[in-house]
Order: C-alpha cells, then structure tokens, then sequence
C-alpha cells in the first residue's frame, strides 16, 4: 500500500507542477486572522496583508500582487500557498495500477522528483516532495487523506531564492495552522436544485404471476443486446426489452434459489447473489439464455463461506473479478468483501471493517471501465476500492447522504454516482444523482401513495432493490411492493421531459396575480380576451394548454408567458397557430435582451396579426414542471 500511495503522490504532484493555473477573479479577504472556508472545510492563519480567492474546490492565498501576476499566468515575487479539495475520481485515478502508465506521461522530463516524505497536516496525512522546477521556483507539494473521505493538495510556490531566504520557513508556519474539516452544507441546499424536471420513459410494471410463481425484484443489468435482466427472488430472473420495458421472458428458478442481484461479466454470463438458506451455490453462473453453468459458496464461517442471507449484493469487473458480501458472520472476519475468479476460486478477502467501521448493508457496483469497485451502505456512505482492495475513497457524499438510508448504487457512463434510497428518501425524493466528489448533482422520485390504489404510478417509489445506468446514461431502479406484491422497473431521466405523464408532481406553489384567470393543469385552455391574465401549471401529464382568441389582420399583440416560480423551475414556450392550425410565430427564450420583470428562459411573441380570425396560444413548454402567468395584450 505504501508503494502505491507513493506513486500517487508522484503523479499528483507531476499534474499540478506542470502548469501554473490562471485563477479568475473572486471575492478576497484580507489577512492577519484565522482564516476558514467553510464551503471547503479548510482554516489555517493567513499572514497579514494577504487575500484569498476561491473557485469551486480550489483556495488561492497571497500578497495581492502575487494573486495578480498568478491571474496574468505570469511568476510570483513571493510565497504562493494553494489548497485543492476533492477525491481521487475527480483527478481521474480511480485504480492505483493506473497510476505507472500515467506518470510516464504526467512527469516533465526535465524534472526528476525526489522521493516523497511522510507528512501530516491539519489533521490530514499523506506524503509530501520539493522540487526544483526549470523556471527557477521552488515548491513543496503534499497530497493528504483528509476528513470527509476526500484529498487535498497543498502546494506553496516561490522563486528559490526567496524560498530558501525564508518562504520556505512560512509555508511551514501556515501548514502548521492548517486545519481540515468536513465541508459545511447549507440548510437549504436543495432549493438549489430543480427538483421536478425529469421524466419517466417507460414504466413495466405487474402484479404476482397467475401462474404461481413468486416475484420479488432485485438487481438488474443488461447485455448488448438490448436485453435486461432483473433478479427476482424466488422467481428466478425476469428479462425485458431495455428500450420498450417489454417483457420477454422469466428464466429459472434453479435449484430452490432466492435470487436478489444479478451482475454480467466479460464472459457474457450471468453471476447470481442466491440467499437460499440450504444452498450449496451462494453464487450461481448461467447463461443468457437460462442454462445453469456452475455456483460456489457454502454457508459457514470460513473464508468463502457465506453467512446466512448473503450475498445481498454482487459484481463483475471488465477484467472478469468477482466481487460480493457476506456481513454478519459470527466467528473470524464479522463483515467480508470478496474476489472470486470466475470460476469460484477464492482470491481476497477484505475486512469491511478495517475499511470503514461504519459500513453496514452494503450493496456495490463496478466501474464500466476501471474495474474499481464502488460500495454503499445503509450506513457508512459511499467507498470506493481500487482492483486490488485497497481504499481510495472512504465516506464520500456524507453531506449529501447525512441521515439518509442508502439502498443501492450504479456508476454513471459520465463517472456520476446514481444512489437509491430507502422511502420517504431525502426530503422525499428516492433516487439521487451525485457528482464524483459526492456533490448533489440531481434527485427524483415521488414516494409511494396508498390512497392512488396497489399499482405504483410512474415516478413512484417505495424502496428501491435494483438500480443500474444504461451506455446512454440512463437509469433504471426495480423494485416489488411488500403489500400488494405489484413489481416495476422504471427508466427515467433526472433532467428532461419523460414520456409518460408522473403519477405525483411536486410543483412550488407561488401566488397567482390578482385578477388572473386562475386553473388546474388538467382543465387549462380556453377563451382569452386582450388585457387578460392566466394562471396555470404545466407538468408531465398535461404539457401545453391551448388558448383562443379573436384577432383582426394588422393588430399588433404581445403574448408573455414566464415561470411563476421564478426559480427555473418551468422553461415556458409559446407557439402562435392561425385559425387553420397553421405556426405563425414560435418563441422558446426571449433571451437577454428582455422586457422587464421577464427571466431570459421566459418567452414572448410580439406580432402582427396577419389576417382576421380565431387564433391559439399554445402554452407548453421546452422543459421543467411548474406554474406560469401567460398575459395577452394589445399594443395600440
């Protein structure tokens, strides 16, 4: 691990040495306090007369000369501290086996870095250098496991004459101060986020079998051949059309098995999580077309074995490894994460413990690409694992996750982490679409109501068992009623329209203006007379309202429609059709050149009437859901 962690640390260095950044412009604070950067969880002492600027995940400290020149590209004259937070995602290395391959192309070759020291600041450690650069600077470089699962680097940078004249001495002094801590989330920051403005695109959904098999939805994945296929308990695996939701068949049950997660490998063979409580193959293998191949894994406490109810969870890397988890073995390791071949042969078996104590139902899922390895747990947050086991994040997304129960996770083509939750969720929302640094990109999902009756509408959600992100980065999540026994599979979209209308919408209700014609998205359109305001709401189900007027040839109008919410949280489009239903006239944004009290994503069409005779306001919109205020007046 130590020789890894030292390769890192090189190449690291080698990608923020290779280039001075040009940091833009932001707010400053002077020094000669303590200063802290909540947002990143970072404190240290700033000298006098110093400022600070920041930009998303990186801090730049100096004399307000040395900030200029750094902008300009050009060198300081002094001391140049910089701090960069983030994970090991974020820098691309997410498998140290990578790592040798990319310094080769990383480190100058003009500059040979020295072996790297151990280092502990602010409460993080890791490894530091100080290298000589051709330009006649001096810089000492550290790259630190911090609090919060995340990386720092922390570089300070001057002229070598200046830092052996006592520069060097004050870097010292301020890593000294320095202090990490877990990054501050505000209150409300999901009001930053648009919450209703994903879709769903299609929804399978069935109640128990007449046939008497039992279905209880688990893991999902799906081949190159637009097949998916979905664990389903003791019902054995159910395949489906991954464009359409179509069903196509049920595979099994073999064998007595219970089957809650499937993963697929290199081999194009499917790798079965069986819970069985007698079973002799807690990890099962057959084929696409359901023919059985070969299972291992025997309930016990050996190394191997399985306890009872495990796995819960499985994966296949691109090179062909088998990963699962047996928690709650009562005699050696208590909590195991296993490597299999692909023939069962044993080849790593990891303490969950000694990776993060707090890991508790765990559920995990490889990188398409990478092979590593990424785990969620009811408690415990986010971790991920390189091929070889060894840690290189370790509770990620904790801000974002904080008193959440995670119940599953998908890697993103995009390298987005997508999350499901146990109901009622975050603040209501069941599915989550994270950043590679655990940043809250995106939610979605509308908690199951009883009273809309047994079947699950789309958008609903209970308890999410299976999740997974298609090659075109779209998700699906699986799951079956405990109650009513309906099972679905839905595949959605965290931004943009769906095609089916949601079953629940969660619109912000603003305030109607006084006087407006005021109506419910289901009963929208009508008869519009000039001067007259509407007030309305668009979402998944009833998309455009269709309003009518009568117009004479050369009067010149103004329609507006704006999102009332004047949070984004609607994105109106107006189309104007003459009385053969003919477009005369389409506006989506008005822009930034716009009318007063008017967003740039707002729309307006101003126009003369080319002729006499009923007309139709189409108000729909280009994406989101929410309420909107459409005025119609003529200019005269």
């Amino acid at each position: 691990m130590k020789t890894r962690i030292l390769c890192l640390f090189t190449l690291v260095c080698a990608l923020v040495l290779s280039l001075i950044p040009v940091i833009p412009p932001a707010a400053a604070q002077d020094g000669g306090a303590r200063y802290e950067a909540p947002t990143l969880g970072i404190a240290f002492e700033l000298p006098a007369g110093w400022q600070v600027q920041i930009e998303r995940n990186q801090l730049i400290a100096a004399a307000p000369d040395d900030l200029n020149t750094i902008q300009a590209g050009g060198t300081p004259a002094g001391l140049v501290l910089r701090i960069i937070t983030g994970t090991f995602n974020e820098l691309g290395i997410t498998d140290a086996d990578q790592i040798p391959a990319q310094l080769a192309k990383l480190v100058p070759g003009t500059v040979t870095p020295p072996a790297p020291e151990p280092v502990a600041w602010g409460g993080g450690s890791g490894y530091q250098v100080l290298v000589q650069l051709p330009e006649g600077l001096t810089t000492r470089v550290g790259l630190l496991a911090i609090t919060g699962g995340r990386i720092a680097i922390v570089r300070g940078m001057a002229p070598g004459a200046v830092w052996d004249g006592g520069a060097g001495a004050q870097f010292d002094t301020l890593t000294g101060s320095l202090e990490f801590m877990p990054p501050t989330r505000q209150a409300d920051y999901l009001d930053a986020i648009t919450s209703n403005d994903g879709g769903v695109l299609w929804h399978y959904q069935e109640a128990q079998p007449s046939s008497g098999r039992a279905v209880q939805l688990g893991g999902i994945v799906y081949d190159m051949f637009d097949l998916m296929y979905i664990a389903a308990g003791p019902g054995g695996i159910l395949v489906l059309e991954m464009s359409t939701g179509g069903r196509v068949s049920f595979m099994g049950p073999w064998f007595d098995g219970n089957f809650v997660d499937v993963a697929i490998g290199p081999d194009t063979k499917l790798y079965l999580a069986n819970t069985a409580e007698d079973t002799q193959a807690a990890v099962m293998v057959v084929d696409r077309a359901g023919n059985w191949l070969r299972g291992w894994g025997i309930r016990g406490d050996g190394d191997g074995q399985f306890a009872p109810g495990m796995p819960q969870t499985i994966a296949v890397t691109p090179s062909g490894d088998v990963w699962t988890v047996s928690e709650g073995h009562s005699s050696g390791i208590t909590n195991r994460l296993y490597r299999f071949d692909s023939v069962g042969n044993l080849r790593q078996t990891v303490d969950l413990a000694a990776l993060n104590d707090a890991l508790s139902g765990v559920h995990i899922d490889a990188h398409p690409r990478t092979g590593g390895l990424f785990l969620v747990g009811a408690t415990g947050y986010i971790n991920e694992v390189d091929t070889d086991g060894q840690p290189l994040v370790v509770n990620l997304a904790q801000e974002a996750l904080a008193g959440t129960t995670p119940v599953d996770i998908a890697v993103a083509p995009n390298n987005n982490l997508i999350v499901a939750l146990d109901a009622p969720g975050l603040d209501g929302f069941g599915l989550l679409e994270l950043g590679p640094s655990g940043v809250l990109l995106d939610v979605f999902g509308f908690p199951y109501d009883p009273a809309n009756g047994d079947p699950f509408l789309a958008g609903d959600y209970l308890r999410p068992r299976g999740l997974v992100v298609g090659s075109d980065g779209l998700p699906y999540w699986t799951e079956t009623h405990p109650a009513t026994g309906y099972s679905q599979v839905q595949r959605f979209t965290f931004t943009g329209d769906g095609l089916l209308p949601l079953g629940s919408e969660r619109v912000e209700s603003a305030d109607a203006p006084e006087g407006a014609l005021t109506v419910d998205p289901a009963f929208g359109g009508g008869t519009l007379a000039y001067g007259q305001v509407v007030f309305g709401a668009l979402n998944n189900r009833y998309p455009a309202h269709n309003w009518t007027f009568e117009g004479t040839a050369g009067e010149h109008i103004v329609i507006t429609m704006k999102d009332a919410s004047g949070a984004g949280l609607l994105d109106p489009k107006l189309v104007l059709k003459n009385s053969e239903g003919l477009e005369i006239a389409v506006n989506d944004d008005v822009g930034a050149v716009r009318p007063e009290g008017l967003a740039a994503r707002d729309s307006v069409i101003d126009f003369a009437l080319p002729s006499t005779g009923v007309f139709t306001i189409q108000a729909g919109r280009f994406g989101g859901r929410g309420e909107y205020i459409l005025t119609l007046d003529r200019v005269e």
